[in-house]
Parts: structure tokens; C-alpha cells; sequence
């Protein structure tokens, strides 16, 4: 693995600090990070605007619906490729960029080239997983089905710096996911849930200021069920387009950032365990030579 020490999302000791690392690497290299989630935004509202959901409202027929249902696996499948791939690109971004390495683009593009494919296999087990986790849990209760999207959330945060730093075998990558993220289990799940609570927050509240050029009042177009469904002919208006994707790309790469912060935190901790224990197994001086009541 590279030396990653100088790092400046490394060395997160608590909350606290975490957030102080995460906003001050935002604000410093804002321009790029923010530049990839617009065209990450722009490229999946182009890919939506091919769906046309406002059709399933109409259909009661089921075999209808499923045929409607497939004609939209292709843009669906097109929105995800394209998420996966700038999203590998984006966590490429803020690994590589502090350090400052010549030829930085080119070693941005190949390393994102060469994540892509084990990272996606990754994920897909890990979506399985949680789908089922999460199943099993709401057919118990609600609490343990919340738990198990949170923790795979959690275990899935770790899969990409892993990729990009550690290794691209998707076995090794899924299993050292499973093991940083128990290394502090309730630490990094409250991270992760403190993190995904302000970006929802702050999200709805774009998306109340993105509506009332469009709507009047963000509150009207649910109140008034007929006005309601203007809203999917709203998505597809380029100007709404535009203003979303530049609106919602400021909080893209919150979660690449935080991704790094816990990947850094607790592989310095697995090292340090490990220095400490070879410390611990040296041999010593006294240890060549027999025990005698003198020195035992």
C-alpha cells in the first residue's frame, strides 16, 4: 500500500475532528470536486429524462406495468453505470489530488479505469446483502431493517479507498471492508449516520428553493395533488436541469471526503495495533541467556 501519511483527511481521532478536516478539505479543493459531481449531475438528469414514471400512475394492468417497467431498466441501468463511474473517479480525485504528484491526470484516469470493475463487483454483493438485511429486518421490525441499511452504508464506505489504495481483488477488497468498518463499529456508523442526516438536510432544503421558481411555494405542488403531478414535466425542463445539477454538487463530494477520513482513521489504527505487537514479540537481550532465581 502507498504511504499515504501526509495525507490531510488522515488522522480523525473523533467527531470533532472529523468534521474539521472534512470542511477544510472541501473548501480547499472545492473547484475540481464540485466541477466532476456537476457533470456527474448533468449526465444522470439527461439519462432520467428519458423515464417517463408519470405512466405508472395510469397503468392497473400488471402486465402493462411490466412491460413500462422494462422499457425503463435501460435508462435506470445508464443512471448507475454513470454513477459508478464518476463516482470512482471522484473518490480518485480526492485521494490523488493533495499529494500532488506529476501527470496527476493521467494517474487519476488509470486508476479510476482500473477500480471500476472490481468496485462494481463489490458493490453488487454488498447491495445483495444489504437488500436482503434490510428485508429480513422490516419483516421483524422496523429498527433492525433501519440498522442494517445504516451498516451496510457503514461497510460500504470503505470499499473504494480500499480499492484505489489496497487492492482490486473484490474478495480481498469485501472482507477488509467488513473488518476496518468492526474496527470501530459504533464510532463509524455514527459518522456515517451524523453525515447522511445533514446531507439529507441540507438537500431538501435545495430542493425547497430549487422548486418555487417552478411551483410558487415547494409546500403547494404537495398540497395540490393535481399540481403534484407537475412535477415529473419540472425534471425535464432543461433550466431545472441546469440549476439542480449545479445546486445539488455541493453536497456530492461530502461522502468521498468522509469515505477517506474513516479509511485513513482506522487503517492507522490496525498499524499501529500491529507495531505495537511486533514490539511486544522482539526478543530481548535477557532472553539468550538461561533463567536463573537472579534474574527470573
Amino acid at each position: 500500500m502507498n504511504d499515504f501519511q501526509n495525507h490531510p483527511l488522515t488522522g480523525a481521532a473523533n467527531l470533532d475532528s472529523a468534521m474539521t478536516k472534512l470542511w477544510a478539505f472541501y473548501k480547499k479543493y472545492f473547484v475540481g470536486m464540485y466541477i466532476i459531481s456537476v457533470v456527474l449531475a448533468l449526465l444522470t438528469s439527461l439519462a432520467s429524462a428519458g423515464i417517463d414514471a408519470s405512466m405508472l400512475q395510469t397503468v392497473t394492468d400488471p402486465e402493462e406495468m411490466l412491460q413500462i417497467l422494462k422499457g425503463m431498466a435501460g435508462p435506470y441501468a445508464l443512471i448507475l453505470l454513470i454513477s459508478f463511474v464518476f463516482g470512482v473517479i471522484l473518490h480518485a480525485w480526492v485521494l490523488e489530488k493533495p499529494l500532488g504528484e506529476p501527470g496527476f491526470p493521467g494517474t487519476l484516469l488509470k486508476k479510476s479505469a482500473l477500480a471500476l470493475i472490481p468496485y462494481l463487483l463489490v458493490m453488487i454483493v454488498l447491495m445483495t446483502i444489504g437488500m436482503i438485511m434490510t428485508a429480513f429486518g422490516l419483516v421483524l421490525l422496523v429498527l433492525p431493517g433501519i440498522f442494517a441499511l445504516f451498516y451496510i452504508a457503514t461497510v460500504a464506505m470503505f470499499a473504494l479507498p480500499l480499492t484505489l489504495t489496497e487492492s482490486r481483488n473484490p474478495a480481498h477488497v469485501l472482507s477488509r471492508s467488513f473488518t476496518l468498518a468492526h474496527r470501530n463499529l459504533w464510532p463509524n456508523m455514527g459518522w456515517v449516520i451524523v453525515v447522511m442526516l445533514i446531507i439529507l438536510v441540507v438537500s431538501l432544503v435545495i430542493g425547497a428553493i430549487l422548486m418555487v421558481p417552478f411551483t410558487g411555494t415547494f409546500l403547494k405542488s404537495f398540497s395540490n395533488p393535481e399540481e403534484a403531478t407537475t412535477l415529473l414535466d419540472i425534471s425535464r425542463n432543461p433550466l431545472y436541469i441546469i440549476i439542480s445539477a449545479l445546486a445539488t454538487s455541493l453536497v456530492t463530494p461530502v461522502f468521498p471526503i468522509l469515505a477517506f477520513i474513516l479509511y485513513f482513521r482506522n487503517r492507522e489504527q490496525e498499524v499501529q495495533q500491529e507495531v505495537v505487537a511486533d514490539s511486544e514479540e522482539r526478543l530481548k537481550v535477557e532472553d539468550l541467556y538461561p533463567k536463573t532465581p537472579d534474574n527470573q
